[in-house]
């Protein structure tokens, strides 16, 4: 499905300072997140929809300095679906939403698309998920959703 050039311009540039704030953050301040409110402290650009166990905050903070790691220095561009589809054909494609658009952060220096960290944006524009993961049943690659 095509996103409305303006719609999507305007979802681009949340993920882009998703991407930015994050990059952005100390490690510190991102290592301090212990509840809901901290994480809407760090950016209020993502849709928390339920409270979360200390466990996955701490996989979530496991995750962001991860992708901070991973991108750090590096140039990067973020992609929509469709381009993200066509530079991961051989990998089988990109991954769809049902309940959002999907952009993917493509690393020009690793020349490849940062597939876990895939972000899906509401019609909202808010941010209501960060990664892919696996589920099961039927086990398949799916967004977490925040």
């Amino acid at each position: 499905a095509m996103t409305p050039p303006n719609k999507e311009a305007k979802q681009r540039k949340v993920v882009e300072e998703y991407v930015h704030t994050l990059l952005n953050t100390e490690d510190d301040a991102i290592r301090s997140i212990s509840d809901n409110e901290d994480i809407v402290k760090l950016t209020s650009l993502l849709k928390l929809t339920r409270t979360y166990t200390k466990d996955e905050i701490d996989n979530a903070i496991d995750f962001l300095l991860y992708v901070k790691r991973t991108l750090q220095g590096h140039k990067y561009k973020i992609l929509n679906f469709k381009e993200a589809d066509k530079k991961l054909k051989t990998e089988g494609g990109a991954v769809a939403s049902d309940r959002g658009d999907v952009y993917y952060i493509y690393d020009k220096d690793l020349k490849g698309v940062f597939f876990q960290a895939a972000v899906v944006v509401d019609d909202d524009n808010k941010i209501i998920s960060i990664a892919i993961g696996m589920c099961f049943n039927p086990k398949r690659l799916c967004f977490l959703y925040l």
